[in-house]
């Protein structure tokens, strides 16, 4: 399967599961009334997540006055997925 399909497999179940089909795509994969919401899926091992996708999501949520969420699947093996769901914030450093 390609990458864009699973990908899209993943953000396709991840709307069923926040919302129950109630959510329209705009930049970010998805959104709903409270979130803008970033979904990323992988069959490797691992899955990096850069301050690129911090930004971009940040941006969009902020745009749209959302609140920016990250969800993030990776393959456990043919039948399961680990899903991660998180919330993204930015705090000042302390000095």
């Amino acid at each position: 399967m390609k990458k864009e399909n699973k990908g899209r497999k993943f953000e396709d179940k991840a709307q069923k599961t926040i919302n129950s089909g109630g959510l329209w795509h705009q930049a970010t994969d998805l959104q709903m009334s409270d979130f803008c919401i970033e979904c990323k899926f992988t069959d490797k091992k691992s899955f990096s997540i850069t301050t690129n996708i911090l930004e971009k999501l940040w941006n969009q949520a902020l745009d749209a006055s959302k609140e920016p969420l990250l969800e993030i699947g990776i393959r456990r093996n043919d039948k399961e997925i680990f899903k991660i769901q998180a919330l993204v914030t930015i705090e000042k450093l302390r000095k």
